[in-house]
């Protein structure tokens, strides 16, 4: 008897093990399929079963109102009003109360201002600068110049250099209150609603607005009333005043002329009879100006006029409104540069002119 075996049926037990094995493997596979556990159908179900996604935010934009309405900041209380007392004047909080109302990043600022400008500064008078050419820089016109430097007020010829002027952030009037001031005469005096006043930011005003003497308070377009009563016609004198205002500068050697302050747009009177010979812009440095000729050699020249009301071959009369007082030309405030002229040759008003206006 032969010892080598066939190893056939080995073989068939290791491929009947594989069929097991494949059939245990298919079995799982279904199981797992009607479970719905494959990968990729839990994917598949996941995708289907997810809800849309939302739409993105529609951009709400503001109204150009609310665009540049100030942010009020919640954590920074309002601040206390500062008042000044009879001995001092307190110029109005600006910085605190308009910081929480005003930023770099808006456009503009939200209430009347003139370049931007939010609070009062200060200008130091530089060589070569005039009332016009200060305002002109800051946006602002003489008279608002004036009536918050008070000084010039009384005299527009004391200008000079290393002087230091209150400069508003808006056309108006600088009031310092006095014992007795409210609101409500503050705002009369100067042609304005109270509202103007008390809902102007850099005022800091809060109600019941108890005002102190010695507080600066902002009018925002405030005006002072320029009309000066007309000077005496003085008929036993050559000539009149040309307006009722007071000498800045006599007559002297290097300034053949008088100088005549008075409030910017206050009317000129013509001095005497006689005709107009020029009226319009002088290029000597005289600004506008106006010339009368009354016969005999005889001339009164007004200048740095505001503008003229007559014009050339006009006759007129002693007293006659001829002009407002300006500041045109090479001029350091409202004034007239009244010269009187005989024979072409510049004289002394004085001799020509009453003692006062009035």
């Amino acid at each position: 008897m032969s010892l080598n075996l066939p190893l056939r049926p080995r073989r068939n037990r290791r491929r009947l093990v594989w069929w097991l094995l494949l059939l245990a493997a298919v079995t799982t596979a279904l199981a797992l399929r009607q479970k719905g556990l494959l990968p990729t159908q839990a994917t598949a179900q996941r995708s289907d079963t997810a809800p849309p996604t939302a739409p993105p935010p529609a951009e709400i934009t503001p109204p150009a109102a609310l665009k540049s309405a100030p942010v009020p900041q919640e954590a920074d209380p309002p601040p206390a009003v500062i008042a000044g007392t009879a001995e001092s004047e307190t110029a109005p909080d600006s910085d605190a109360y308009t910081s929480a109302l005003y930023s770099a990043e808006q456009e503009g600022v939200p209430w009347p201002n003139a370049g931007g400008r939010t609070r009062i500064e200060t200008y130091t008078v530089q060589e070569g600068d005039t009332l016009w050419s200060i305002a002109a820089q800051y946006g602002l016109d003489i008279d608002t110049l004036r009536w918050s430097n008070p000084e010039l007020e009384r005299n527009p010829d004391i200008l000079s250099v290393g002087m230091e002027l209150r400069i508003l952030p808006v056309i108006g009037v600088y009031h310092v209150v006095e014992a007795g001031d409210t609101v409500a005469t503050i705002a009369q005096e100067y042609g304005v609603s109270e509202e103007d006043i008390t809902a102007y930011p850099p005022n800091g005003l809060y109600p019941p607005y108890n005002l102190k003497p010695g507080q600066g308070i902002i009018v925002p377009f405030g005006r002072k009333n320029p009309n000066l009563p007309p000077p005496d016609p003085a008929l036993d004198f050559p000539l009149a005043w040309p307006v009722a205002g007071v000498v800045t500068q006599p007559f002297g050697p290097d300034h053949p002329a008088l100088d005549i302050g008075a409030p910017y747009g206050s009317t000129v009177y013509a001095a005497a009879e006689g005709k107009v010979i020029r009226a319009g812009w002088l290029p000597t440095g005289y600004g506008y100006s106006i010339i009368i000729d009354h016969g005999d050699g005889l001339q009164t020249w007004y200048n740095h006029l505001k503008g003229t009301l007559i014009g050339v071959g006009s006759y007129v009369s002693r007293g006659d409104p001829i002009a407002e007082v300006g500041s045109t030309g090479h001029s350091t405030g409202p004034h007239v540069h009244f010269e009187v002229r005989v024979n072409g040759e510049r004289v002394d008003p004085r001799d020509y002119l009453p003692p006062s206006p009035r």
